[in-house]
């Protein structure tokens, strides 16, 4: 997360202002002051410096800006019946899913289930770039968003990959995990 970042109140700029409007409007009126009496308006500038030291002023802090910082996943874990129970609330959001390589699709794609157990239904893992060296039964551990219904021809368009359709088709209308990041584990 970014550290916090702070601002001051704009103070200075707004007493200059007024100091050199007053002091404008005031020559204009009344008797006539000779020149040697007056401040100079160098004088009242480090008045006005000397006056406003940092330390006086209260830092405001700014609220957290959207995109600023890494998103923490909402679930960390094994892909697992566990994590499919509760899969609609993990939906559009980052996660970290553990599991085992079940099919490899494409190079930028390839079908996870649970480690240990095939039973699983399988997840599609996509990503835009090609996967490294994975085959079937290799543990990997994959983060990226979980997306609410595979399209092939939407995740082509969005992500500029080619995806042989056959191999997709059952896959078509579940969830699967947009990766940003594939990494094979040693079990």
């Amino acid at each position: 997360m970014g550290g916090t970042r702070t601002r001051r109140p704009r103070t200075r700029s707004a007493v200059v202002a007024i100091a050199a409007t007053t002091g404008l409007l005031l020559t204009g009126c009344g008797e006539e002051t000779p020149a040697a009496e007056e401040e100079p308006v160098e004088d009242v500038l480090e008045d006005v410096r000397e006056d406003e030291s940092p330390a006086d002023e209260p830092e405001i802090p700014f609220e957290e800006i959207p995109g600023d910082e890494l998103v923490e996943p909402v679930f960390d874990g094994l892909y697992d019946e566990g994590f499919l129970a509760d899969i609609d609330a993990y939906l559009d959001r980052e996660v970290v899913l553990s599991g085992e390589v079940a099919d490899v699709l494409s190079e930028t794609a390839f079908a996870m289930t649970a480690a240990g157990n095939p039973a699983v239904e399988p997840i599609v893992v996509v990503t835009p770039d090609p996967v490294p060296a994975v085959e079937p039964g290799a543990p990997v551990r994959v983060a990226g968003t979980l997306e609410a219904a595979f399209q092939i021809l939407a995740v082509e368009e969005e992500q500029g990959i080619e995806l042989e359709d056959p191999l997709f088709e059952e896959y078509a209308g579940s969830p699967f995990l947009l990766a940003d990041t594939v990494e094979v584990t040693s079990g």
